[in-house]
């Protein structure tokens, strides 16, 4: 090749007309300034790439374990179909403990009423006030127990 036409594509590729050679040194043909700077690059970024990945696992597995307590506590949607839909909602703790509750006062003040008539209503307080009692009984004897006592 001549020598024309050498600098006419060292021209090209380097952009400049200075006669250096940043892309090129025919004494040494590795730059090891560049390759060094690429490697450490290279370190550093599957560096952050695995601490972004392990916290991003560490923030899934959080938010999976409170959100399946959550889905037992609320409760949650189950699927029926195999496109996951159509659905039925599951009850959780929470509403299963409540519905419990609510419909056994439901049955005895229905009771109460169709027998007492105009008395069910001191009869319904008397039912509340001495299930509040039991309910903090109970919860006075298992904190002693939890803290040790007898």
């Amino acid at each position: 090749m001549s020598s024309s036409g050498d600098s006419s594509l060292l021209t090209f590729l380097n952009g400049d007309t200075s006669g250096e050679n940043p892309i090129l040194n025919a004494a040494n043909p590795v730059q090891w300034g560049r390759l060094g700077k690429a490697i450490g690059t290279s370190v550093i970024a599957t560096v952050v790439a695995g601490v972004t990945d392990f916290i991003s696992a560490g923030a899934d597995a959080f938010v999976s374990i409170f959100g399946g307590f959550a889905g037992f506590i609320e409760g949650w949607e189950e699927p029926l179909g195999a496109g996951g839909r159509p659905t039925v909602d599951s009850p959780g703790v929470i509403e299963v403990t409540l519905g419990a509750v609510g419909s056994a006062y439901s049955s005895a003040f229905q009771f109460s009423t169709a027998n007492f008539g105009i008395l069910s209503l001191p009869i319904n307080v008397a039912i509340v006030l001495a299930s509040v009692y039991v309910l903090s009984v109970g919860l006075r004897s298992a904190a002693s127990r939890f803290a040790g006592g007898g």
